[in-house]
């Protein structure tokens, strides 16, 4: 979990873990329910989707490429979705929310393969914009079910539709193997099922906190009576009372978050506390 909205170190931390666990001889699987990228500020992640055919997450491609687990990347990462900026920050919340939305992958695994499905912003002009076109006629070709969505209403409506079903469907095809569970941004429960994690840190810059487990879950149930539990965020259920351990660590540059040996040394004492509690 994220103790702060953007840039908290989540995946830095999973990748220390799964390094640090592969020292124990033990393949941690990385699960992202829900992630995002941007168009213009993460363009190599958008690159890299456009010659897979099919929208993929700058994060699970980094997990995976470290754990090695061989699972699709889609199951890993379920849903997905790529946005674009928008200039007036002056309109009402649902209309900036569809502005900035510009497709959504969501993927299901019926216990055999894993099928995509799309939604797409209808009103995005894709001429206008450097391989769109080509993006959107490559994921049309690969995937089970493309829509058009033209108002907020409808890309809702296909998240109540589809998030818990595709979540689900995915977490069940890998729930038997150790998995490293990657929140979105500062969501304080990422899927229904997440009470199945034996362990809960949370992460923000240069601190990890470990959460009492039951305490922990007992809080997400507390508040999601007032609240979707899905749209509770950790600062909204967090509580002094509810964390057992808290470690320090240090900034790394990126050459060193991606050297396994000086990740794992930064993150040592988590590592080294979660190993031998599981």
């Amino acid at each position: 979990m994220g103790l702060q909205p953007y840039d908290a170190g989540k995946t830095t931390l999973c990748k220390a873990l799964i390094y640090g666990f592969k020292e124990a001889r033990i393949t941690l699987v990385p699960f992202k329910p829900h992630s995002g990228i941007s168009y213009w500020t993460q363009f190599d992640a958008f690159q890299r989707s456009l010659v897979k055919s099919t929208l993929l997450s700058s994060d699970i491609m980094e997990l995976e490429a470290a754990a090695e687990s061989q699972i699709p990347l889609e199951v890993l990462n379920p849903v997905n979705r790529l946005s674009g900026p928008v200039l007036d920050r002056g309109i009402p919340e649902e209309k900036l929310v569809f502005q900035e939305f510009m497709a959504e992958r969501f993927t299901y695994h019926d216990g055999l393969t894993h099928r995509n499905i799309y939604y797409l912003n209808g009103t995005v002009n894709l001429p206008r914009l450097r391989d769109m076109q080509t993006f959107y006629l490559r994921i049309r070709r690969n995937a089970q079910k493309t829509c058009f969505v033209r108002k907020f209403e409808d890309l809702v409506e296909a998240y109540s539709k589809n998030f818990d079903k595709a979540t689900s469907s995915c977490f069940r095809r890998i729930q038997n193997r150790p998995l490293v569970v990657e929140s979105f941004n500062d969501a304080a429960y990422p899927f229904n099922g997440a009470e199945d994690c034996d362990v809960v840190l949370c992460v923000s810059s240069n601190t990890v906190l470990r959460f009492e487990k039951d305490k922990y879950f007992e809080a997400i149930e507390l508040y999601g009576r007032q609240k979707s539990k899905l749209q509770l965020t950790v600062s909204q259920v967090y509580a002094a009372s509810l964390f057992k351990e808290k470690f320090a660590v240090q900034p790394l540059s990126t050459e060193e978050r991606n050297d396994p040996a000086k990740l794992t040394q930064n993150y040592s004492k988590v590592i080294e506390q979660i190993t031998e509690d599981t």
